[in-house]
């Protein structure tokens, strides 16, 4: 019996080529846009240093476009919230403390009135974004069988947060700026 040698493609090699291959596509800037998501950048002062944090894909540090949200437990020990204008608290990384916002900024830890020494809570803040460069995408919903229509949009922004906790310690963040590019709004 005679053995085939005709070259084969094995399904690992098949997977990379794939992958690859969308992963370039998926990456690829659209015609209009001069900046990728992973060129957007996110920078603010604490304790007299100044933080530049870079755009990560995954488990994310930082995000700006639906407000302010800073995971760098190792610069604060713990989760900074900025949902919206008015409201904001430190969540302390300890202990599984998840703090819950409700309406009108009230603030609670399973369903109880929140410690206000560990959690410090909003003092004084601003927060400011511009959006540019915005473009309608179409998308297939699986779930509703539906087309759902969104912008994809670049965003500027600056921020400056006071926090203080009822021992009136405080967490004051200065000079806040991003450059969010190509996100969902």
């Amino acid at each position: 019996m005679k053995k085939d040698k005709t070259p084969t493609i094995s399904i690992f090699y098949l997977h990379l080529f794939v992958c690859v291959f969308v992963g370039v596509i998926a990456c690829k800037k659209n015609a209009t846009q001069k900046h990728s998501p992973f060129d957007s950048k996110f920078s603010f002062s604490y304790n007299g240093n100044k933080y530049i944090l870079p755009f990560k894909e995954g488990n994310s540090e930082w995000t700006a476009t639906n407000g302010i949200y800073i995971n760098r437990p190792d610069i604060f020990n713990g989760t900074i919230h900025y949902p919206y204008t008015n409201c904001a608290y430190f969540a302390p990384q300890a202990n599984g403390l998840y703090v819950q916002v409700n309406t009108n900024c009230q603030l609670s830890v399973s369903g109880f009135p929140i410690d206000s020494l560990m959690v410090y809570l909003y003092q004084s803040g601003s927060y400011n974004i511009t959006y540019r460069n915005c473009y309608k995408k179409k998308e297939y919903d699986i779930f509703t069988s539906s087309t759902i229509l969104y912008d994809v949009c670049d965003a500027d922004g600056t921020f400056n947060l006071t926090l203080k906790n009822k021992e009136n310690k405080t967490i004051t963040i200065t000079d806040g700026t991003f450059q969010v590019y190509s996100f969902r709004r």
